[in-house]
Formats: structure tokens, sequence, C-alpha cells
């Protein structure tokens, strides 16, 4: 019997991309996949680059911001209105399994097949932050299973590139630099390069991925800039460069050290329980990349660190050591079982 998989995630990249090799193994093994994203800027265009090729919900709600906001009695009535078109998109896609990924937009479905139609199917989650939040314990609570990347029995999922060739030697080439910021933190990082953007780019090669509609008024023939890549272009581009400039988003942190790249981490501190930076240093602690925090980051700083990491023997030797891999073929296992 074929199965059918509802995928729901969306608000920030994180709760996106990491679904793409999992959508790949389940497809592979005949299983029907469609998703349900945030109705916004940002997913619409991840979901273009991505998946394409699926049948896509995009599903507008609103959000429970946890501090004072007069925002939160204005979405209220919205909140309530999306469990019924939760119940109505379940109703109609009437799938066998619900797999949740994270982000607000699960928070209707969860209520909706809970309580509105008493979903009889099976229900997976996953958190990939060493943190979980509000809505993956509550999650967990209605899952039959819940994977996390973090903590015993890991389980990360992130994006993996199929081929497996090795990165190819480049000794006499300038080395690479890729800085990227994900969705919420890309601006302080397109902040960080510009401010020293003409020494950096003196002796490195830099690629910048600004995010949607932040690209950088500069040109150089050593930067090469791009507002949003595809999953499998900036796999491509952590392989292929010497050193990642990024934020601690666990699903790019995950790939970057699976990848083997050395990396100077700026954890956002804005984030909900500053899950990024307890993501960040659980990595530093195994010696697998160099930490930044955003409160001292600053052009000296951060010219300082990209030559010490560049150089870190230790950091390197770790990487070489590390066997973090994808669990994406685990999970669609057990999904179809």
């Amino acid at each position: 019997m074929t199965k059918k998989v509802l995928f729901i995630g969306g608000g920030t990249g994180g709760h996106i991309y990491p679904l793409r090799n999992l959508v790949d193994e389940l497809i592979k093994n005949k299983a029907q996949v469609e998703v349900v994203v945030a109705d916004q800027k940002l997913d619409r265009e991840i979901i273009k680059e991505n998946f394409a090729d699926l049948t896509v919900h995009y599903f507008k709600t609103g959000k429970i911001r946890r501090y004072l906001s007069l925002q939160n009695f204005l979405d209220i009535s919205l909140i309530i209105k999306s469990f019924f078109t939760a119940r109505d998109l379940l109703k109609r896609v009437n799938p066998d399994v619900i797999f949740f990924k994270g982000g607000f937009v699960g928070f209707p479905f969860l209520i909706a097949a809970k309580f509105l139609i008493n979903f009889h199917g099976q229900i997976f989650s996953h958190e990939s932050d060493i943190s979980p939040g509000f809505l993956t314990k509550l999650a967990t609570k209605y899952s039959d299973e819940t994977f996390h990347s973090f903590g015993q029995n890991p389980k990360p999922l992130f994006y993996t590139p199929l081929s497996k060739e090795k990165s190819p030697e480049h000794s006499n080439r300038i080395k690479k630099l890729l800085f990227f910021g994900g969705s919420q933190g890309a601006q302080f990082i397109n902040d960080l390069f510009t401010n020293c953007h003409d020494k950096i780019l003196k002796d490195y090669q830099v690629t910048l991925v600004t995010g949607p509609g932040k690209k950088i008024s500069l040109n150089h023939p050593n930067l090469q800039q791009y507002e949003l890549l595809s999953v499998e272009k900036l796999a491509q581009e952590i392989k292929t460069s010497d050193l990642v400039v990024a934020r601690a988003g666990a699903n790019s942190l995950f790939e970057i050290i699976a990848a083997k790249k050395p990396s100077i981490i700026i954890p956002l501190p804005s984030v909900a329980r500053n899950h990024q930076l307890k993501n960040a240093m659980f990595f530093k602690k195994k010696g697998l990349c160099s930490v930044l925090e955003q409160k001292d980051a600053n052009p000296n700083t951060l010219l300082d660190l990209i030559t010490e990491t560049m150089n870190d023997e230790k950091i390197k030797k770790s990487l070489d050591s590390s066997n973090i891999r994808n669990s994406a073929a685990e999970i669609a296992q057990k999904i179809l079982s």
C-alpha cells in the first residue's frame, strides 16, 4: 500500500531545507508526498528553488509571540480560524502520516489532527536544535516518535549532496570563503563582510549568500553573491570552500561539519532560548569549529579569526575524524514501516 506523507514546516529555511533528502528517500520508496509551508515570501522562494516537483500548500496563520505584543491580540482570530482551515486541508489531503518539522505553521495542524478530526494515522516530528522549543515539546506529546539531532540516539536531518565525490584539491589557487547568514540572520553577516571586504577580497575569493532582497552594492572580481541558493547549490558551495562563515542554525552546522569544512560560527543572539549559541558551543567543545559571538564580532576580530581558523590544525584533525551522517534514510524507513 502506498503511503501518503504530509510534511508541515515553515517560517525559516531551517524548517524547510532539511526535508529535501527525506522527501527524496520517501519518493524513491514509492510514497506520495505533499508539503505545507507558511504563506510568506521566504517560504515561497525556498519552495520554488527546492520543491517545485511537489504538491505544496501555502498556509496562512497568526503567531503567538512569547513577548508582549499587540500583534498577539490581533492574531487570535486568525489563529482560531486557521484550526478549521487546517482541519479542512487534512480532510482533503487525507494523509497516512503527518511529519512536523517546526515553525508555528504546524500548530493549527496539530490541534486539528488531535482534536478536530481524530486523526488515526501516524504523527512524527523532528527537532534540529539542542534546545527544543514549546511547539516541539507539544508536538512530541502527540507524536508517535520525535527525532532529535542532539542528545541520546541522535538523528540529525540536514541536506546531503547525493554525489560522494571528494572536494577537488586546489593547492595552487586562491583560497575561497563562503559567507551565509540564513534567513533571519543574514543582514549582520552581510554588514560584517561589507565593513572589511577590501581586506578579505585582497586575499580570498568570496561567495556571499545575502538573503532575499539584501544584495549588497559591491562589484569585485573575487566576489560572487547570490540572494538565495537551492540546497543543492549551497551544498556545492560549502564543498568547494576552504572556510565557511555562518550562523548557528543546526542544519547549517551539521551540513558544514559533515562536509569537513573549517568554519567560523556567529550565533544569532535574538533567537528563542539562545539555542544557536548552545548549538555552536556543542560543536566548539568537540573542536569542530570556531565561535565568534555577535557582541564581539567586528572587522578586526573576524579577520584575525579567519587566519587563525584557516591555520588551525586541531580543527582540521577533529573534522577529519568526525563521523556525522544524515539520518534521512533511517527516518524514511521508520515512516514507511
